[in-house]
């Protein structure tokens, strides 16, 4: 009696093991699928890069702070992409009536942009034309306005 419930016990758990081991098998073979149904199911992946880059704006003035706006934007929407699909990218092109030094300078916008992005921030222009162009380079993920 004691070594029929000993086999019989034996026997239950070889079934629980198998079953156990079938599931594991199925879950890590399926486990990509399921994560991506999952995540269309909750929307979007943010991580990927999703803006309709470059955008160009005309206006007869813009101030320090609407640069630095557009200096941001740029920096959060392509730092928030993968790695692997990071780009050197140029985000905005702004055009205005007289050139931007009539208007604003290095300084002004230097100061308007955020702490955390102007070690990142780097100017290529002493703003003595009608248009800037903001563009992410993706080595260094620094932000060039040129």
């Amino acid at each position: 009696m004691k070594g029929e419930l000993a086999l019989d016990m034996v026997v239950k758990f070889l079934i629980i093991l198998v079953v156990a081991a079938i599931v594991i098998g199925l879950f890590m073979r399926f486990s990509g699928d399921s994560k991506n149904a999952v995540k269309d199911l909750f929307g979007p992946d943010k991580k990927k890069l999703q803006t309709d880059f470059p955008k160009t704006y005309e206006q007869s003035t813009f101030s320090p702070g609407g640069i630095a706006q557009y200096i941001e934007s740029c920096y959060d929407a392509l730092t928030e992409v993968e790695e692997v699909e990071q780009k050197d990218t140029v985000c905005y092109v702004l055009l205005a009536d007289s050139d931007f030094s009539g208007f604003t300078s290095v300084d002004a916008i230097r100061s308007a942009v955020s702490a955390k992005i102007r070690q990142d921030l780097h100017f290529k222009t002493d703003l003595t034309q009608t248009h800037l162009k903001i563009e992410f380079k993706e080595l260094g993920d620094e932000i060039i306005v040129s």
